[in-house]
């Protein structure tokens, strides 16, 4: 095989029309989290908002979203959901991983 040729996948599901090419970011993994950790904590940061803050703009426990942020637990995918809407509506735009480069967060615009 010459390097640049793209790896070839093999048992019967790479043949599926409906499965990821080699170059797909799908093809590498399971599926990218909604929110992680990291992006909580930094997207909160980038607002100056405290876990507090961001429990009461979502209406979800402080608890939660603490324990969430240092690792203890994952959350739902239906409150990773609304955490990552209310952060998105407040300004923040969420990065998806790619190819050397992990997930993250940045401003959309200028916040007061």
């Amino acid at each position: 095989m010459i390097a640049s040729d793209p790896p070839r996948a093999s048992g019967p599901s790479s043949s599926s029309p409906s499965s990821p090419g080699p170059g797909s970011p799908r093809a590498a993994g399971p599926r990218a989290p909604i929110l992680t950790r990291q992006q909580c904590r930094g997207a909160r940061a980038m607002l100056g908002w405290s876990q507090a803050d961001l429990a009461a703009r979502t209406r979800i426990s402080a608890v939660t979203i603490r324990t969430f942020e240092r690792g203890h637990n994952s959350v739902k995918e239906s409150t990773a959901r609304v955490l990552r809407f209310v952060l998105e509506e407040a300004g923040i735009v969420f990065v998806d991983a790619t190819e050397g480069i992990g997930p993250g967060v940045c401003l959309a615009r200028h916040i007061p």
